[in-house]
């Protein structure tokens, strides 16, 4: 009931731009059930069929309802509390120990950048397959049932093609056995083989998918002992963020690679390491078996193989949480604390601590600020909150948070490339081409050149804009953008038949595009082919009923027709589309 009440708002809450748009609601597969392409593509880094098969589900039902789609994580967040206590109940045997791992898991404020991003369903869904098959595999334990062993295999594979992540789960299978039996044996590997030579196929299609997006980020590419060290460093801030969740940012920038930092981090895994052979010389096997539980849970995500743009996030405790959830119930057993004393006390605090943190989540400009108010010149924020706030045209504060943004990054190109986009958005074309040219002297960047090319056009410079097209296309031979861009030029130089030609290109690549059929119809009025012409703008319309300089040049098709246009041309005055009242007053009064 408290992390109904925590969550609620959500249902009110917007998408944010990371991801979200690519993942769901500009995800062609998602609207049109595409199954085959959701189980033969990646997206955004990923190969995650069944998560993307649950997006498409909820569009068909809800389409782009933001809240609907926050429904379901919350709903499998809520499912997931669930496992948590029922595995917590039979693993230990203890209701406090269930019930504490249940509550911190459910409403500790580290679980909100999970619940709340509509693209970490993989993050939330493919955590039930996971605690599934670890509470199949316990009935499997207790049973000796072939059944359950089986749908237990069946889970993990669901769970691997719901994110990558839960490779790790036959390690935890291993850690299960050792909890259940309070002792380990090598026999129990072996029924761990089928679920190891899994894990290295998914890990190696993930990696692939990963390297193929460019999530593999080389810019944080340190030497073996500086990644190993690093790792310390991260498990030190999850350890803080879990016991003092405070200050919680999406994004927590890279450390200076001081050696401060560094020695830390090296003294951190020397302590853990010494406290489990402490443990084990003491025979404390829960506590062991807990340890090493969050420290699997963590490993794929400490940075070894460098992706993204953080050390550590929020998102990456979604279930290791779970094992500091469970060692916080064994220490207050330990000190014989009331249980519905305790349970209501974090109950209350973190449901607090995670209500006032839900609030950054309410729109992506909001998100990006919070950011930005701890850390003030990361890139990532500022470049993301430059591009929001064009989107929502609050240009003066997208041109500051771009100019900001290039400051703080000098050597990205990304913040150079938005800021020309934002000038060609106000119809500044010099200033535009200046910032396009800065962000292609740091990188070859094709969109770049399709942006500086639509600069140029403004410009009416169509040599240089069909020269950095024809750049564009040598690598990119469906390169969009670029075909529409080269028949406006074409358009223009009047040569029809190589405009018809691009416009053509553009609509097989994209049959949804309204802007598409009207330059296309443009060009059928220029060769005189009316009817053509007409049925183009009908198309347009169909797809964009706004569209309203559509509707004037379907009343001039009308008219070279000598057809009623009168019902076109009001529309389209209405609308102030000038030529349309003269029309209008000319062929209607």
């Amino acid at each position: 009931m408290a992390c109904l009440v925590v969550y609620f708002k959500f249902l009110y809450f917007g998408h944010i731009s990371w991801d979200d748009p690519e993942m769901v609601f500009k995800n062609k597969a998602v609207r049109d059930f595409d199954l085959k392409a959701l189980f033969t593509n990646h997206y955004v880094g990923n190969y995650i069929p069944v998560t993307m098969l649950f997006h498409s589900l909820t569009w068909q039902l809800f389409e782009n309802n933001d809240g609907a789609h926050h429904l379901v994580n919350i709903a499998f967040h809520l499912l997931n509390g669930i496992l948590v206590y029922a595995i917590g109940n039979k693993i230990f045997k203890n209701n406090l120990i269930a019930n504490t791992g249940m509550i911190i898991f459910l409403l500790h404020p580290l679980q909100v950048e999970s619940v709340a991003w509509i693209s970490e369903l993989k993050n939330i869904l493919s955590t039930t397959f996971y605690l599934g098959a670890v509470l199949s595999y316990i009935q499997f334990l207790v049973t000796k049932k072939s059944k359950f062993y089986f749908f237990t295999l069946l889970l993990f594979i669901l769970g691997c093609l719901s994110k990558s992540s839960v490779v790790i789960l036959p390690l935890i299978l291993l850690i299960t056995d050792v909890l259940i039996h309070q002792t380990f044996r090598i026999t129990y590997f072996l029924n761990k083989l089928p679920f190891l030579a899994l894990s290295v196929l998914f890990g190696l299609i993930n990696i692939k998918a990963q390297t193929a997006d460019q999530f593999i980020n080389y810019s944080h590419a340190f030497s073996y002992l500086q990644r190993i060290a690093l790792a310390g460093y991260a498990l030190i801030k999850y350890l803080l963020l879990f016991i003092f969740p405070s200050n919680l940012s999406v994004i927590y920038p890279y450390p200076e690679l001081k050696s401060s930092v560094l020695i830390t981090g090296f003294i951190f895994l020397f302590l853990i390491t010494a406290l489990i052979i402490f443990l084990i010389k003491r025979k404390k096997i829960n506590l062991i078996g807990l340890i090493l539980f969050v420290l699997i849970n963590l490993v794929l995500v400490l940075q070894f193989v460098p992706f993204g743009e953080v050390l550590f996030a929020d998102r990456y405790m979604y279930v290791a949480i779970i094992g500091f959830g469970w060692i916080t119930g064994f220490l207050f057993l330990k000190i014989k604390i009331k249980g519905e004393v305790f349970a209501y006390t974090l109950i209350l605090v973190f449901s607090m601590l995670t209500f006032f943190r839900a609030a950054a989540w309410k729109s992506a400009i909001i998100l990006y600020e919070d950011i930005l108010k701890k850390y003030p010149d990361q890139f990532i924020a500022l470049n993301s909150a430059g591009v929001e706030s064009m989107m929502i045209n609050e240009d003066e504060h997208s041109l500051e948070y771009f100019n900001k943004a290039v400051k703080a990054a000098p050597r990205n190109y990304k913040g150079y490339y938005n800021r020309g986009l934002l000038y060609l958005k106000n119809n500044k074309p010099d200033l535009a081409i200046k910032s396009f040219n800065q962000a292609l002297e740091l990188y070859d960047y094709n969109k770049a050149y399709v942006a500086r090319a639509s600069a140029y056009y403004m410009l009416q410079d169509l040599p240089k804009a069909i020269n950095d097209i024809k750049h564009v296309l040598q690598s990119d031979e469906n390169n969009i953008k670029a075909h529409f861009v080269l028949g406006n030029c074409y358009n223009d130089l009047n040569k029809l038949d190589e405009a018809m030609k691009e416009y053509n290109k553009c609509i097989e690549l994209n049959k949804d595009e309204a802007e598409y059929y009207f330059k296309r119809a443009i060009t059928y009025g220029k060769k005189q082919d009316f009817n053509s012409c007409l049925n183009d703008l009908t198309l347009c319309i169909e797809l964009k009923p706004e569209f309203f300089e559509a509707y004037f040049w379907r009343g001039v098709a009308k008219v070279n027709l000598k057809q009623d246009a009168c019902a076109d041309f009001r529309i389209a005055a209405r609308n102030n589309v000038k030529p349309a009242v003269d029309a209008f007053n000319k062929y209607c009064r």
